[in-house]
């Protein structure tokens, strides 16, 4: 057991450095996406889809050895462990709240940032609309006010 949790608290360390990672470049997204840097914003989150697939990489190690944990300590969570709590599993408790507090924090930003892509896109339809109104419109103007063609000779 003591071989195991010294694993899963590996695990949590290395996927608490990769949601540190995707913190920043979530933070440069929203960057990107206040200045318009498209081309900017197409690198992050093609960084950022890579830290996602190193930490499922992660939690795909981590799950098996977190149930292999809980079913030898019976319990449903490492929270509900009482009598046999070590230094060990105390820190490993301390890097799952950090995990979760991490997570919290990249949601917010990414709500943020999905906020702002929003209004932006709202904007581009409203501008769209109006300029199809507006080509609409003249194109009725052309249909009805064009004049009709008239042809000068001018050697007379």
């Amino acid at each position: 057991m003591h071989n195991n949790v010294e694993k899963l608290t590996q695990i949590v360390q290395d996927k608490i450095q990769r949601l540190k990672e995707l913190y920043e470049v979530t933070e440069k997204i929203g960057v990107s996406i206040t200045s318009n840097n498209l081309e900017e914003l197409k690198n992050l989150l093609t960084t950022k889809q890579k830290i996602i697939e190193e930490i499922d990489k992660l939690d795909a190690d981590f799950i098996p050895l977190y149930n292999v944990f809980k079913k030898q300590n019976k319990v449903e969570s490492i929270f509900a462990l009482e009598g046999k709590v070590t230094e060990e599993i105390s820190k490993l408790k301390a890097l799952f709240i950090e995990t979760k507090a991490l997570l919290e924090k990249i949601k917010e930003k990414d709500d943020k940032n999905l906020q702002n892509i929003t209004a932006i896109s709202e904007k581009i339809e409203n501008k769209l609309e109006e300029l199809s109104k507006n080509k609409e419109g003249y194109i009725e103007y052309l249909k009805y006010y064009t004049p009709d063609s008239y042809f000068l000779d001018k050697k007379r």
